[in-house]
């Protein structure tokens, strides 16, 4: 028995790769184009995609025929409206929340803490989606509140990096904290949450009572936080770029307006 089990292993681990190289490069052609400034040459696609030209362009042929791809008049390439129509097509049928509850869930599991996901509504934030802590003792916000742009660590969030080319300017650090701001008793911190064109969705915050919970000492905390939100940010749409070589340290918001103001 055990030798057939150890046979089945070496079977599973030996199984051949399903996985059509052809729709690999068509996916990695495409892909070159969604945080393009502007339309660009097979030059700019093979050093995108690592394929060389003259493959590049026998695909950009069926790519044309198709609707996905139009060549322009100076043959630079940009995506077509078959393209546009499967972006309307998943618009139409996504849902945040079959990516962010999830998350917010993992966190709670993980820290046995309550957790949030914030976006910004003009000169307020909303709480978007909810999740509470387990614990008998614990700090709550019900989804659909909405409070004051203030210092706490996801109105740090939806402050800063909510302005374009600020996520480049944050020096790695994206975890903001904050203790006792509204309640003397409770803590939080968050992380930006990115999306397509890697522009800003929300906030996503841990927060709880400050007896159990430090977000300033928490380093292996931040950090868990920090790589769910990287890997929300892609399946939301965002790229690899969102975060600039990101860090588990605290974000400074009054350092760096102090850094940055004129003399």
């Amino acid at each position: 028995m055990k030798k057939e089990k150890e046979t089945s292993k070496r079977e599973k681990d030996a199984a051949p790769d399903r996985t059509v190289l052809g729709a690999e490069r068509s996916l990695a052609i495409l892909s070159a184009f969604i945080d393009a400034p502007e339309p660009f040459g097979l030059t700019e696609l093979e050093e995108r995609t690592g394929l060389f030209k003259s493959v590049i362009h026998r695909y950009m042929m069926s790519f044309i025929k198709e609707g996905y791809v139009v060549q322009r008049a100076d043959s630079s390439y940009q995506l077509g409206p078959r393209a546009f129509q499967l972006g309307k097509a998943f618009e139409a049928k996504f849902d945040y929340a079959d990516f962010i509850l999830p998350a917010l869930e993992q966190l709670v599991r993980e820290t046995g803490e309550s957790t949030a996901f914030y976006i910004r509504q003009q000169d307020q934030r909303l709480c978007l989606y909810a999740a509470e802590s387990p614990e008998s003792v614990k700090a709550t916000v019900k989804a659909g509140s909405l409070f004051a742009i203030d210092q706490t660590s996801s109105a740090q969030v939806l402050r800063f990096f909510s302005v374009p080319g600020n996520a480049a300017r944050s020096g790695g650090r994206y975890v903001c904290i904050s203790v006792g701001i509204n309640n003397p008793l409770s803590s939080s911190m968050s992380v930006p949450v990115f999306g397509p064109g890697n522009a800003l969705v929300g906030a996503m915050t841990i927060f709880g009572l400050s007896l159990r919970f430090d977000p300033a000492a928490s380093e292996v905390l931040r950090g868990k936080l920090l790589g769910l939100a990287q890997d929300l940010s892609l399946r939301l749409g965002a790229t690899s770029q969102a975060y600039r070589n990101p860090s588990a340290e605290v974000f400074d918001e009054t350092a760096l307006q102090e850094t940055s103001s004129p003399e």
